[in-house]
């Protein structure tokens, strides 16, 4: 999640028909087709639907204060490698100058850029899916992971940790904010008591939701790896059946144990394991709170547009009933 002012800064140039100056700037750096890029959405990315020899293609662009080019550059190593061991991903095209990554300086703010192939294939929402779908669901994930462990790319290290993550968070939340200071403090404690063997731990896709797959049949393809980082494999799948857990679902489910299962065809997994899940959606919202209090910078003003002032409010509002929950809870 970026920050509000980076994103009025850009979605602000988005015409009626849904091109933007920045985008366009942006795209110039590959043999796409002129005029082609549209605005499909801003979140932690800018991404712009647009064409390349009249095929579809996604470009996707980020401030450079958001997010530095060496994780973007390892995250596209990454790709290319996940494509030559037959995972099913998006790999990024290479611009006219031969890069993965551009960094582009524009009137509006400098920006390192990464063109797409679009995937084939249709979303899927949680309650589409029968355990069949579930267990491919994890399939998916476990295969992934299987891959993974056997990439040994230095340009990893520039990939987070679970360490700087906590660090992200503790640095957004304030001081007197004793409550969520102690529940970090003891999710830090949890997490640092954890294995971090080759089984349990190793380079994570972190955001391995049904927004980010694609399905063609029963077979979904892999998007959005710009928040891949070191973690354990558990977190993986915490993260995941977010949405899942989120309808009071638990670990006893069906839909959940087919998901479970078909990750253990391609990854190894420690039943035991399992009992991390609640620490791990306990780091996830805290996650969400520190880039809703990182992106919530903007003064809202008049002249700003209702979707703006709205995004705004629906993100402080979110943040200031989850400090209100945790503060309940260790009162």
């Amino acid at each position: 999640m970026m920050r509000l002012s980076t994103l009025w800064r850009v979605d602000g140039t988005i015409g009626a028909d849904g091109g933007s100056p920045v985008a366009e700037a942006i795209l110039a750096r590959w043999d796409a087709d002129t005029g082609s890029a549209r605005f499909f959405r801003s979140s932690a990315n800018f991404l712009y639907r647009c064409r390349r020899a009249g095929e579809p293609h996604f470009l996707r662009f980020a401030d450079s204060g958001e997010r530095g080019r060496e994780a973007i550059a390892a995250e596209c190593a990454l790709l290319r490698w996940l494509a030559g061991k037959g995972i099913a991903v998006a790999v990024p095209a290479q611009s006219r100058a031969g890069e993965m990554v551009e960094t582009v300086e524009t009137a509006w703010g400098t920006f390192h850029a990464v063109l797409f192939p679009a995937l084939a294939g249709k979303g899927r929402a949680v309650a589409d899916l029968d355990e069949a779908g579930f267990r491919c669901w994890g399939a998916a994930l476990g295969r992934l992971h299987a891959a993974t462990r056997s990439y040994d790319d230095p340009g990893t290290a520039a990939r987070p940790t679970w360490r700087g993550l906590l660090a992200f968070i503790a640095g957004q939340i304030p001081a007197e904010a004793t409550a969520l200071q102690g529940e970090l403090a003891a999710v830090e404690a949890t997490l640092a008591a954890l294995p971090t063997t080759p089984d349990t731990y190793g380079l994570c896709h972190f955001d391995f939701e049904l927004d980010n797959l694609v399905w063609d049949g029963e077979c979904p393809r892999i998007l959005d790896f710009d928040d891949c980082a070191h973690l354990w494999r558990v977190a993986d799948i915490t993260l995941a059946l977010g949405d899942f857990f989120a309808t009071g679902a638990g670990t006893a489910a069906p839909h959940f144990r087919a998901f479970v299962a078909g990750y253990g065809e391609a990854h190894s997994l420690d039943e035991a394991a399992l009992t991390q899940i609640p620490v791990f959606l306990r780091l996830a919202d805290l996650f969400d709170y520190a880039r809703i209090e990182r992106a919530t910078d903007l003064a809202i003003i008049p002249e700003h547009p209702t979707w703006l002032v709205q995004l705004d409010g629906r993100l402080r509002q979110w943040a200031a009933q989850y400090q209100a929950g945790i503060e309940g809870q260790r009162a």
